[in-house]
């Protein structure tokens, strides 16, 4: 469960940092990228026979799989949302979603109901 941050607003507190939302983007995009490589070097990791023939183990692989790819796709979303010019109703995902190659998730980060994701199939090489 996610607690959510408290809502103010500049004129709320004066003390609030701001920064202009393609900046926020962008920061995110940096954050989701580095986080991005670093699980796709844990799943280089080498792996015994054993280990694959071993169903729980190959799950777990099929796990750290989704989080690297949610990770790119995510960062690769933020970082073309740097680049929207953001309109007095909102921001335009459009150009953003058509980078996610994950189809369950593009869907969440449009706002429609996920359905729990097809883990997929896990590559090791």
């Amino acid at each position: 469960m996610q607690a959510s941050a408290p809502k103010t607003t500049p004129s709320d507190d004066p003390d609030v940092a701001c920064a202009p939302v393609q900046t926020v983007f962008e920061r995110l995009a940096l954050v989701l990228e580095s986080l991005s490589e670093v699980a796709a070097r844990l799943e280089r990791l080498g792996v015994s026979e054993s280990a694959v023939a071993d169903g729980r183990y190959v799950e777990r692989a099929q796990d750290i799989d989704r989080i690297v790819q949610g990770l790119h796709d995510t960062a690769r979303f933020v970082r073309v949302l740097s680049d929207v010019t953001p309109r007095p109703d909102g921001l335009s995902l459009d150009a953003a979603l058509k980078v996610v190659g994950q189809a369950a998730l593009a869907r969440q980060l449009a706002g429609e109901s996920s359905e729990e994701a097809d883990p997929g199939d896990f590559e090791m090489f």
